[in-house]
């Protein structure tokens, strides 16, 4: 669909659908033409053609916060979970340990009647299935600090104690307890309905090795998978003020040309000295912030860069030394380090992301680079924003990407968990209902109401939750030699010859993943 200036097309009436992975997309009915500028509903009718071609045919009315008092409605009116219709598990305690510590602005996975759309939202959808499955909830916020879960969680089962049945642990660094068999493989549990779109399970097979083990559990039985996907802010009042169409962005999107070199076009084009210093700093106004650590490691990943692939065993090995790679982390170098407009930030992430949100909110940055999540940090903003994937390495590649923050928590069953099956029903529930019911009011009321400002930004919502992808060794980072972060540290420390960087590596990465190899073999 081609762009015409002067018009516009405007919806009414949202019906939501589910696509296979998770994503969720809609028909979009009652088209009515319009004058002016409003290319984003004209984009939004074009993503709904063009980049959302699974969904499917039947319709439900649309959640609010309101409808999440009681999840039967859901369960009766749309296909059911794995779990076996009239299971009763007997008035059965099951407890979860999580945590909510880090600093990290985690949602609270018990919830709670506070009058907030999301607490209550979460309390009600728990309360609904305990009453289904007749059991109870018991939850446990550790308050352990996310960088140290997996201490946390492998002394407590290091010792054999069977207090919790379920964990919910953060990726980065929780992942590894796999390999020390303190999680219970799960594939073989039929109440779990993988294939169904409240479970990513593309991300849960690069989590492990094995077409028959899953010890990870990423899904809609929380919001994790969803707030920290990663995405671009963008100031549209600095837009209009440079091309004139505050919404010309999302056509850029559309027509796949959102990439490194236009973010650097765009970034030079809106730099000046505010401060008259002839350097580029923080004072002045600029494209973006590229954030040593965050940005870098996203960018990368997606821009189509593979650390592994798989056999035909489902084996991982390294596929990272190649010409595609050495292209992208050449662009990212020239990207952080050369760029007119842009300011590469250097120091500590918790620093990084206040400094860049408050250029972002005083009207002084064209870009901001975070997740979903990061919107939560917008809510005064006087300017008008959009939201939109990271750039495309170029316009050849196919498809926009998204990864996930590291942070991100998972669950996981305990290697010995008494209650086995009564968790892994209830898991699978609440990833049921979460999909069902609490993802569509952040999605809707949160996210989309209260934050995104204007249609197309909720249709590149989509987009990006569709498209997450990973790496086994991202997942398993150290134990891989580290050789995920070897651009990020090349770049923050001057450097964009990825060849000798990774023969200095690759015999580490090599070993590192040889033994986890023979770690998932050798455990059930």
């Amino acid at each position: 669909m081609t762009l015409r200036s002067k018009t516009a097309i405007c919806f009414a009436n949202r019906h939501k659908t589910s696509t296979k992975k998770g994503g969720l997309c809609y028909r979009k009915v009652m088209v009515i033409i319009m004058s002016k500028q409003r290319l984003c509903v004209l984009l939004a009718l074009s993503f709904s053609l063009s980049v959302f071609p699974s969904c499917q045919s039947a319709e439900s009315t649309e959640t609010t916060a309101a409808d999440v008092t009681s999840t039967e409605t859901t369960a009766d009116t749309l296909e059911r979970s794995g779990v076996p219709a009239g299971v009763d598990l007997g008035g059965e305690t099951i407890s979860i340990w999580y945590t909510t510590g880090g600093g990290l602005n985690y949602t609270d996975i018990a919830g709670e009647q506070t009058g907030d759309v999301m607490d209550d939202a979460v309390y009600n959808l728990n309360l609904a299935v305990q009453e289904r499955l007749n059991c109870t909830i018991e939850f446990y916020d550790s308050g352990a600090d996310q960088r140290y879960c997996d201490v946390e969680v492998s002394n407590l089962l290091l010792a054999d104690d069977t207090t919790y049945d379920l964990y919910y642990v953060t990726q980065w660094n929780s992942g590894n307890l796999v390999v020390q068999g303190l999680y219970l493989n799960v594939a073989d549990k039929d109440c779990f309905s993988f294939d169904k779109p409240w479970w990513d399970y593309d991300y849960m097979r690069e989590m492990t090795i094995g077409e028959d083990k899953i010890y990870a559990l990423v899904g809609d039985y929380a919001l994790d998978r969803t707030r920290y996907l990663t995405c671009c802010y963008y100031n549209k009042q600095l837009y209009e003020d440079f091309y004139r169409d505050p919404d010309g962005l999302y056509q850029v999107v559309a027509d796949g040309e959102w990439t490194f070199d236009r973010l650097a076009e765009i970034s030079a084009e809106v730099y000046s000295d505010l401060n008259g210093d002839d350097k580029l700093d923080r004072d002045d106004r600029i494209g973006a912030t590229l954030c040593w650590n965050d940005e870098i490691m996203s960018f990368m990943y997606s821009s189509d860069v593979r650390i592994t692939e798989r056999d035909k065993d489902d084996v991982p090995y390294l596929v990272m030394n190649n010409e595609h790679t050495m292209d992208v982390i050449q662009a990212l170098y020239t990207l952080a380090k050369s760029s007119v407009g842009i300011y590469f930030g250097n120091e500590s992430e918790d620093i990084e992301v206040q400094k860049n949100t408050r250029k972002f909110t005083e009207g002084t940055s064209m870009f901001m680079f975070g997740q979903l999540a990061t919107a939560d940090l917008l809510r005064e903003m006087t300017d008008d924003y959009g939201i939109i994937p990271n750039p495309k390495f170029d316009a050849e590649q196919s498809d926009y990407h998204s990864t996930t923050y590291e942070a991100m928590r998972f669950m996981a069953v305990p290697y010995n968990c008494q209650k086995a099956d009564a968790a892994c029903m209830l898991l699978e529930e609440l990833a049921f209902e979460g999909y069902n019911s609490i993802l569509p009011v952040y999605y809707e009321t949160v996210l989309k109401n209260k934050y995104v400002r204007d249609d197309v930004s909720a249709q590149m919502i989509d987009l990006i939750r569709e498209n997450l992808t990973t790496d086994f060794a991202i997942i398993y980072g150290v134990g891989c030699g580290s050789l995920c972060y070897a651009h990020r540290d090349m770049i923050r420390n001057g450097k964009a010859d990825f060849a000798s960087e990774y023969a200095s590596k690759e015999a580490a990465a090599k070993a590192g993943l040889d033994e986890l190899i023979e770690h998932f073999s050798a455990i059930e």
